[in-house]
C-alpha cells in the first residue's frame, strides 16, 4: 500500500472491487493520472485484496498514485472514510456503485461533506448474481450525487439522470506506433467476442494474428487456434507492446466506449470495429478507422491491406488528432471536476 503524508479531507477516492486489469481499471488508471496533472490529490481505494497481487497496482506506483486495501466490508468502508473524510467518492463498476451508495446513507447524519459520484461502465447485461447487481445498481443510482455513463445506450438503462462522458487518456508522453502487427486486446470474454477474431484469422492464413489477454474463454480458444494466430496470454502493461501494433480488431458484442481503442489511436494504430456502444463517437468511417458488422470484418481487412502505404499515414495522424482533440485528459478531466466541485 502506497502513503501519503498530506491531508487526506482532500482527497478524491476512485473506488472499485477488482480482481484483475479491464476496461474499469484502465479507466480508473487513466482517471488518477488525469486527476493529478490538475494538481488534484487522488487515492484508488479496492474494496477487498484477493489473493493474487493485482497488477493495477503495478502502474499505479509506476505513476506514484496512493492506493489502499480494503477487507470487504462496508463496516471498514464506513469507519475509514469517518477517519479520512476524503471530499469525492468516485464508485466505478456493480459492488462499488452499491457500497458508495450505502455508505453515503449511513453518513446521512455525520457532518461530513462528500461528493458521491458513480460511473456505468457495463454494457452487457450478466447472469445470475450479475444480473441482480445489474438491476440494484441501475435503480439505486438516485442516490449518487452524480452518475456518468461511458456510452448512450449504457445511459439509457439507468433509470436516473446521467451524463454520458468520453473515456480518455493522457496523451502527453504518447509515441506513435511503428509496428504492423494486427492484435486483439482485451478480457477473453463472450462481450469482447474473441472468437470473431479467430473466425477472421482463418480467413487470412498467410496474414499473423496477435492476441494480448486472458478470460473465462482462453482454454477453449487456445484449444482450436490456428496456426496463425499467435496467443500472448496475459499482460500487466500494453505500454511496451503497442508499438510492435500496426491495426487493432474490436470484435465485441457488447462495449461502451473500448479503452484499448483510444489507447491505439492515441498512437496513431487504426481501428477495426464493430458497431457497439459509443465507438461511432470515436470513429469516422474512412477518415480514422472503420466501422463494420461482425460478417463484414474480413472485408474491412481486406480494404486495409489494399491501401496505399499515403493512405495509411493519413489515417494515423487522423486517428490520433481525434484523441488529442476528443478523447484526451485534458479534454475530459476539466468536464469530471466541475461535477467534483458542485
Amino acid at each position: 500500500m502506497k502513503s501519503q503524508t498530506h491531508n487526506q479531507k482532500d482527497e478524491i477516492w476512485l473506488l472499485l472491487d477488482s480482481r484483475d486489469v479491464g476496461g474499469i481499471e484502465t479507466h480508473i488508471l487513466q482517471l488518477a493520472q488525469g486527476l493529478k496533472q490538475f494538481q488534484q490529490s487522488v487515492r484508488v481505494i479496492f474494496l477487498c485484496k484477493y489473493e493474487q497481487t493485482h497488477p493495477l497496482t503495478i502502474s499505479l506506483n509506476n505513476a506514484n498514485i496512493s492506493y489502499r486495501f480494503l477487507d470487504g466490508t462496508l463496516r471498514e468502508l464506513l469507519d475509514y472514510t469517518r477517519h479520512h473524510c476524503p471530499s469525492v467518492i468516485h464508485s466505478h463498476g456493480y459492488k462499488a456503485a452499491i457500497y458508495s451508495r450505502l455508505l453515503r446513507l449511513s453518513l446521512l447524519t455525520s457532518h461530513q461533506k462528500i461528493r458521491f459520484i458513480n460511473t456505468f461502465h457495463a454494457g452487457e447485461v450478466g447472469k445470475g448474481k450479475l444480473a441482480l447487481y445489474d438491476i440494484i445498481d441501475r435503480w439505486s443510482a438516485r442516490f449518487s450525487h452524480h452518475n456518468f455513463a461511458v456510452s448512450e445506450l449504457i445511459s439509457q438503462r439507468v433509470p436516473s439522470q446521467t451524463t454520458v462522458l468520453n473515456n480518455f487518456i493522457d496523451t502527453t508522453n504518447l509515441k506513435p506506433s511503428t509496428g504492423e502487427l494486427i492484435a486483439f486486446v482485451g478480457r477473453l470474454s463472450h462481450e469482447k467476442a474473441p472468437d470473431r477474431f479467430i473466425e477472421l484469422a482463418k480467413k487470412h492464413p498467410n496474414h499473423s494474428f496477435h492476441i494480448y489477454g486472458s478470460g473465462p474463454m482462453e482454454k477453449e480458444l487456445i484449444k482450436h487456434l490456428p496456426n496463425n494466430v499467435i496467443f500472448h496470454g496475459h499482460q500487466d502493461s500494453m505500454d511496451t507492446i503497442w508499438n510492435d501494433i500496426g491495426l487493432l480488431i474490436i470484435c465485441s458484442r457488447y462495449e461502451g466506449l473500448p479503452m484499448t481503442a483510444l489507447e491505439a489511436m492515441g498512437r496513431g494504430i487504426p481501428v477495426i470495429s464493430t458497431p457497439v456502444g459509443n465507438i461511432s463517437k470515436l470513429i469516422q468511417p474512412e477518415m480514422n478507422g472503420w466501422i463494420t458488422e461482425p460478417e463484414a470484418l474480413s472485408q474491412a481487412l481486406l480494404h486495409w491491406f489494399e491501401l496505399s502505404s499515403i493512405n495509411k499515414v493519413e489515417i494515423q495522424h487522423a486517428a490520433q488528432r481525434t484523441i488529442q482533440d476528443q478523447f484526451s485528459s485534458n479534454a475530459v478531466i476539466p468536464q469530471i471536476l466541475k461535477v467534483y466541485e458542485v
